[in-house]
């Protein structure tokens, strides 16, 4: 059923002027326009009106989120199941929480020059959260990247391409994992889908930072364990002698 937007925005509890900004950022659909002043809207734009000022309203997503989770909608998932994929895998819990930062904003807080900002996403060790529009947004993991990594690493002398091989060796273990989901979504059911992946996301999260961590603390070990042998090889072969 086709709708004027006076009453899409009475049933909805939504003003014109937003319906018509949600429609030219793209999380409502077109209307049909029956002449230069009359256009009609689908009735289905109610539950959608509704959803975003649910997601908007109590969760306090922004609307780059909340369009993610429509489009998911659209491809035949519920808003429990598009909201536990977008949590699951992009994290927007923690967006929502602290907000987005514009680049200023960031350099701000991280301390970086606009100059080693831009080699560092040139390497790919920084990867701003998402963009909106023509700006780039940074989320405080991006923040904690700059600060705590980018900006020591520099300090300590070091250049950036040399952190390179992260993002080399990061994207086969992200391919190993992709191929590790398909095989294990391969006919499944869009919710097994959904459950599987979300499931995957959390396991993956733990499993990349604990092998990465016990395989460098096993490498400082056995470089400690080398180094004090060479040591009291050394002081032997000095007692030796005398």
């Amino acid at each position: 059923m086709k709708l004027k937007i006076g009453e899409i925005a009475k049933r909805s509890g939504v003003r014109p002027s937003t319906i018509r900004y949600y429609v030219g950022e793209g999380l409502l659909p077109k209307p049909e326009k029956a002449n230069e002043k009359m256009a009609y809207y689908d009735e289905a734009c109610i539950d959608r009106l509704r959803a975003i000022q649910d997601l908007k309203g109590k969760r306090y997503f922004p609307l780059y989120l909340i369009k993610n989770i429509l489009r998911r909608m659209d491809e035949g998932l519920s808003l429990p199941e598009a909201e536990t994929i977008e949590n699951a895998v992009f994290r927007s819990g923690e967006h929502t929480v602290n907000g987005l930062l514009t680049q200023a904003a960031f350099l701000a807080a991280t301390g970086l020059s606009e100059k080693e900002l831009a080699q560092a996403r040139r390497l790919g060790i920084l990867v701003p959260f998402t963009t909106e529009g023509d700006k780039t947004l940074y989320d405080q993991e991006d923040v904690r990247a700059g600060r705590d990594g980018i900006k020591k690493i520099s300090e300590l002398g070091m250049k950036l391409q040399d952190l390179a091989f992260w993002v080399e060796l990061g994207r086969k273990i992200v391919e190993k994992e992709m191929a590790l989901r398909r095989k294990m979504v391969a006919g499944k059911s869009t919710r097994e889908n959904i459950a599987i992946t979300a499931e995957l996301t959390r396991v993956g999260d733990f499993y990349r930072d604990y092998i990465l961590r016990r395989l460098f603390q096993k490498q400082v070990e056995q470089n400690i364990q080398s180094s004090l042998k060479a040591a009291k090889k050394r002081k032997t072969g000095s007692n030796g002698k005398k």
